[in-house]
């Protein structure tokens, strides 16, 4: 079957939703399990597809594949708005009215559902103009609903979050290895009623990427897990493996699996970058090297986050200092990492 008449089949049974709807906190949006993310490879009738199977929630920002994604995004979501939940990443700042405007008019539509926030530091998410912006925003009607997203200094970026009160949203970077760390924080979001969005969950995870979904949906407080995909397979695979039943000894596996697979390899704490004594943007550094090189449909991505990263550490600024890597918990080779990026990627 061609890639439009499985989309048109789909549409057609699309009163019969394929996978399951989770309130999203006390927002009283219903969103599926698994939803779309829309970095590299999301092609609109792939998107299209998800939609008419009930992956009615779609994560997009302005930034993603060089401003390809949303376009895309918005090419999918055309004449089925009401059928969607739309995520909109803001990584412009709370007073950029004419950016948030233009993020929308790309979209083709009035409002999103729900608005998140992009930082990456503790300090950053405490600062009031956040809340301000949030607040102005949401009367203004450009939203219904405020986020936090996050991928560094995680854990503490989403505390602070908490703290502040205003949030009804968060969607942290999260993989089974940091399941200790963060169970008591997805525990004291969903007593406070947030909603909780996985992303990048697939990180470094051995054996099948789809088999360690149903143990992610079983955590406490979880709503749906978002990630990218780019076939009509991978969405079917999703959606089967959001209805696999919880398997005990299979979680045992997986998360010994995680632990080891984790060492060696960035947790996105933001620990090595809070070391630094130039202020360099260590993590992203990292991150670049660590995860988007490691995938190859993230490493167009690698190059454009590298590229725009205003503070970049190099071996020849760097010297031997090494505070950053002696700072990381998990024993990763941040020098390797800075070398291999000034190597690859400027």
């Amino acid at each position: 079957m061609v890639a439009g008449s499985s989309v048109q089949a789909a549409e057609e049974n699309a009163g019969k939703p394929a996978v399951a709807l989770r309130k999203l906190g006390k927002t009283g949006l219903k969103v599926p399990v698994v939803s779309l993310g829309t970095g590299p490879g999301q092609e609109v009738n792939v998107m299209k597809f998800a939609i008419a199977q009930g992956m009615n929630f779609i994560h997009t920002s302005v930034g993603y594949k060089k401003g390809q994604s949303i376009q895309n995004v918005a090419e999918a979501i055309k004449g089925q708005r009401d059928k969607v939940v739309l995520g909109l990443k803001i990584t412009w700042e709370p007073d950029d009215d004419q950016a948030m405007d233009k993020a929308l008019e790309t979209l083709g539509v009035d409002s999103a559902d729900v608005a998140f926030f992009n930082i990456h530091e503790a300090d950053q998410v405490r600062d009031p103009k956040y809340r301000r912006g949030a607040e102005r925003w949401k009367k203004m009607g450009k939203f219904k609903h405020i986020g936090l997203t996050t991928h560094k200094e995680t854990a503490e970026c989403l505390k602070a979050g908490l703290d502040e009160g205003f949030y009804d949203v968060i969607m942290p970077s999260y993989t089974l290895s940091m399941e200790e760390e963060f169970l008591p924080i997805f525990e004291r979001a969903e007593k406070a009623g947030l909603g909780i969005i996985l992303m990048k969950t697939h990180k470094n995870l051995t054996g099948s990427e789809f088999e360690v979904t149903p143990h992610y949906l079983a955590t406490t407080g979880i709503t749906t897990i978002n990630r990218g995909v780019s076939s009509f397979a991978d969405i079917k695979k999703m959606i089967e493996a959001s209805k696999a039943p919880l398997d005990k000894q299979a979680g045992i596996r997986l998360r010994a699996s995680a632990q080891v697979a984790m060492s060696g390899h960035c947790r996105m704490c933001g620990e090595c970058e809070t070391a630094c004594p130039q202020g360099f943007q260590v993590a992203d550094v990292v991150r670049c090297s660590d995860y988007y090189l490691e995938h190859a449909e993230y490493v167009e991505t690698a190059y454009d986050t590298y590229r725009g990263l205003a503070r970049t550490p190099r071996t020849d600024l760097c010297g031997d200092c090494n505070l950053c890597e002696r700072a990381c918990r998990n024993g990763v080779p941040v020098a390797h990492h800075i070398r291999r990026a000034e190597t690859v990627l400027a």
